[in-house]
């Protein structure tokens, strides 16, 4: 993706701040839309996310998603 400076940064930031995550972008208005693999794998992101979290402990489930890879994005 062509992001600006700092944008990345910024998107993780806020998604610690609020246990949340960031969508993959590859997966942005699909019917499945999927946790980003870069952000799960964050050391600060996937301790924080409410849904990592939540996976870990059995609660939810994890299921890699295989993005359309000549889809451009």
């Amino acid at each position: 993706m062509n992001l600006e400076p700092g944008r990345v940064a910024g998107m993780v930031k806020k998604a610690v701040a609020n246990e949340g995550h960031i969508v993959c972008h590859k997966t942005l208005g699909t019917d499945t839309p999927a946790i980003c693999a870069g952000f799960a794998n964050h050391p600060r992101g996937r301790v924080a996310s409410l849904a990592l979290r939540l996976a870990r402990a059995g609660v939810l489930r994890i299921v890699p998603a295989q993005p359309d890879q000549e889809s451009g994005s």
